[in-house]
């Protein structure tokens, strides 16, 4: 992306309007978003806005980006419990932020095709990074023989965990008959499941 003349951009500045980017879409959807809604909720100028991005779908990219890149944790950061059962509960009841994304996401998706590919693939390439480095710690236990579907088992997670969010009036992504059911029901049946 070309810079536009003016001064450098404040890295803080740069990440509280694109945070509010995201918040709003969450809210309202990628067809009802409008720049001016985001430079509102960020406190910004909306020459701010168009000085670093040209229009509304370069924000939201970036905003997407950004938004899956800080939930990119290191497989340190991953709670290790030393099962593969402990570590799929403990890991999906670890981040508290994800259904905001996923309902800003899914609204991308549906209402401008490229821009939510584009993230949705992003974010699956995310998340099949952590299930790998899951399912890796339990190879390693000899818990679990190499070759699980890491891709996969991340969509069918993310399949159920929607599901939960959009048919629950009032869902909480950490409850934890949910997730334990999610666990003991659905994924280790799937990592267990022999090819063919």
């Amino acid at each position: 992306m070309e810079r536009r003349p003016g001064r450098p951009p404040d890295p803080q500045r740069e990440a509280a309007i694109l945070d509010a980017a995201l918040e709003v879409l969450a809210e309202v959807g990628y067809d009802r978003l409008t720049v001016s809604a985001v430079h509102q909720r960020a406190r910004a100028s909306t020459k701010t806005i168009y000085r670093r991005w040209s229009g509304k779908e370069e924000l939201m990219t970036a905003a997407l980006q950004r938004a899956v890149a800080r939930t990119a944790v290191s497989p340190g950061a991953l709670v290790d419990t030393g099962s593969l059962r402990g570590d799929l509960i403990a890991n999906l009841r670890r981040d508290p932020g994800a259904p905001a994304l996923l309902r800003g996401l899914l609204a991308a998706v549906g209402l401008h095709g490229e821009l939510g590919a584009a993230a949705l693939e992003l974010l699956r390439a995310q998340e099949a990074r952590l299930t790998k480095v899951i399912l890796a710690r339990a190879v390693e236990r000899g818990e679990l023989a190499p070759g699980v579907d890491a891709m996969l088992l991340a969509d069918v997670t993310r399949g159920m965990t929607l599901q939960h969010q959009l048919l629950d009036p009032d869902p909480d992504p950490q409850d934890e008959e949910f997730v334990e059911q999610l666990v003991d029901r659905v994924l280790l049946p799937v990592i267990h499941a022999r090819p063919g």
